[in-house]
C-alpha cells in the first residue's frame, strides 16, 4: 500500500466515524443534567416557599489559584452542595455562607480556599 492509499483510508475512515456523531448515530451527551433547584444565601432577602423538611447541613471546599479565581470557585463549591443536596433527597439549599482561607477539607497549600455551608432542604412543591 503506498503512502498516498494511506492517507485516503485514514481520512475516509475519519470522515466515517465524525459522519457517525454528525448524523446523531453515535452521541455523546454534553448536557448539564443538575436538578435546578433554588438556593438561598443566608442575609439576603427572598420570598422562600414551605420548608417540609431540613434535611441536615451540607458543606463543601474547593481551592482558587488566584484572589481573583474565588468568585468562579465559590460557584463550583455551591455546585458541589448541590449535588450533596440531590444526594440526601433534597431540592432546595437555605442559608448559604461563605467562607474564604483555610479550610480543614483542602491541602496547606492552597493559596485561596473557598468553602460554602448551608442547610439541604425539601421544599413543598
Amino acid at each position: 500500500m503506498t503512502k498516498e492509499n494511506k492517507y485516503r483510508v485514514v481520512f475516509f475512515v475519519l470522515f466515517a466515524i465524525s459522519a457517525l456523531f454528525f448524523f446523531d448515530i453515535f452521541r455523546i451527551d454534553l448536557e448539564d443534567k443538575a436538578q435546578v433547584m433554588p438556593i438561598f444565601i443566608y442575609g439576603e432577602p427572598a420570598e422562600m416557599p414551605i420548608i417540609e423538611e431540613r434535611l441536615g447541613e451540607v458543606d463543601a471546599a474547593a481551592c482558587s489559584s488566584t484572589k481573583q479565581g474565588e468568585k468562579v470557585v465559590r460557584l463550583a463549591a455551591i455546585s458541589m452542595l448541590k449535588s450533596k443536596t440531590d444526594e440526601l433527597g433534597g431540592n432546595g439549599i437555605i442559608d448559604v455562607r461563605t467562607s474564604y482561607g483555610k479550610h480543614p477539607d483542602l491541602n496547606q497549600k492552597c493559596p485561596f480556599g473557598v468553602s460554602v455551608t448551608g442547610t439541604a432542604v425539601i421544599f413543598d412543591n
